[in-house]
């Protein structure tokens, strides 16, 4: 039987735009590949025409760290981008969305407001490779950034509302069935593998070196397995037994244990080691 979640979980595609200020210079190219008698494929000269400025850096790293925290908060859908939350998760999860998009358009238009003044700077910066050309206009730059979203809802199976013969609408809501399981499933695996690996990741952090020392780890060893506890108590929306049954047991195992008790109490360490190795002993990852 396929499960439904067209109650229980929605879909969301985030679009994230910048520029990268980065252009081929081609007359460069053509002088680097000429001087090695190289062909003139050989080698391209990548310009930086901002030439690292910090504003347009900034905004390309939150962009990074918005799509990073997209991945951590969301399991994916379907290949056009599509990602699945639930229902639970909706209303913190846009409140979070809309102040990350709310630093992003300040931050670009901070950016803009000095564009035609980084482009004079620029002169100097780029020597001879400067072409004022080579710059869009204000305007155009603003277009080049932007944070975009929809929210939908999951389609039910076989919801075909066409008019066609009975026997295609029969094959088509076949196919969508089969093909629906099959993202189901990988929703479910998503998860899986998202326990594993903070689990597999402290089993062997919290083991010994060659040298029988402990292995040394970053308080984030324990926070990003608690994340990911987090974030399958919310999109567990398949109603996984199995997982949550992991979940519960990873949540036991790390109950009022700090990074700090792992480092310092050998005790401690292992016990959390052992019982870390009895669920990924005990389950069907």
């Amino acid at each position: 039987m396929t499960v439904s979640l067209a109650s229980s979980a929605m879909l969301v595609e985030v679009t994230i735009s910048c520029w990268s200020a980065k252009k081929i210079a081609k007359k460069e190219s053509e002088e680097l590949t000429n001087a090695k008698a190289a062909s003139k494929r050989a080698a391209q000269v990548q310009k930086n025409l901002l030439a690292d400025d910090p504003r347009l850096t900034s905004i390309n790293k939150l962009a990074a760290e918005i799509r990073n925290w997209l991945a951590s908060s969301t399991v994916p859908w379907s290949d056009s981008g599509a990602r699945l939350i639930s229902t639970a998760q909706f209303l913190d999860f846009k409140r979070k969305l809309d102040d990350k998009k709310i630093e992003f358009d300040r931050m670009v238009a901070d950016f803009v407001t000095m564009y035609p003044t980084l482009i004079s700077a620029q002169a100097f910066k780029l020597g001879a490779m400067f072409d004022r050309s080579e710059f869009p206009s204000d305007h155009e730059v603003a277009g080049k950034f932007g944070i975009r979203y929809a929210f939908t809802p999951v389609p039910e199976v076989g919801d075909f509302r066409v008019d066609i013969a009975d026997d295609i609408a029969r094959e088509l809501r076949e196919q969508y069935e089969a093909e629906y399981a099959r993202r189901v499933d990988a929703v479910n695996r998503e998860h899986w593998a998202r326990l594993k690996s903070v689990l597999d990741k402290m089993a062997d952090r919290l083991g010994a070196d060659g040298d029988g020392k402990n292995k040394v780890f970053r308080d984030t060893l324990v926070e990003n397995a608690l994340e990911v506890c987090d974030l399958l108590r919310e999109t567990n929306v398949t109603n996984d037994t199995e997982l949550e049954s992991a979940r519960k047991a990873v949540e036991r195992t790390l109950l009022g244990v700090s990074p700090e008790e792992l480092r310092k109490n050998d005790a401690i360490r292992s016990d959390v080691k052992s019982q870390v190795e009895d669920i990924l002993g005990k389950f069907n990852w």
